[in-house]
């Protein structure tokens, strides 16, 4: 695939999950796909499996439904692209959860692969506390 279509697959990415049409986002992965995030210590690599167990319609602790994406920036080059993305949320207890994301795709071919999400993890710690 060329970069702008990877970049297209990660815009319908993040147009699908605000949308929460998460069966149709769930197939822009690979089977074998992976989820890891930054952090001290590094979070382990999920399978995409686990990633949607998490990730579902409606998360009972968001007032909408789910968190909002907004993708600021992208850079492709070859099978990979990054994306600067911050989110917008507000949780039934008050708090608002608003976190700034790098995020890395990888992909074979049309498919993501390989997602490694670096954010706030203390900002996360604070507005879900006992909830993580």
């Amino acid at each position: 695939m060329s970069t702008e279509q990877n970049r297209a697959t990660v815009e319908r990415f993040y147009a699908l999950m605000n949308e929460r049409r998460f069966e149709e986002m769930w197939q822009l992965f690979s089977v074998d796909a992976t989820w890891s995030g930054g952090g001290n210590p590094p979070e382990k690599v999920s399978p995409i499996a686990k990633m949607k167990e998490i990730i579902v319609d409606p998360m009972p602790i968001f007032v909408t439904g789910g968190i909002d994406f907004t993708v600021h920036a992208m850079t492709a080059e070859g099978d990979r692209v990054a994306a600067e993305v911050s989110s917008h949320a507000e949780l039934t207890t008050g708090a608002v959860y608003a976190n700034q994301y790098h995020m890395l795709f990888g992909f074979r071919g049309a498919e993501i692969v390989e997602v490694k999400e670096y954010n706030d993890t203390l900002h996360a710690r604070e507005v879900f506390g006992s909830l993580l």
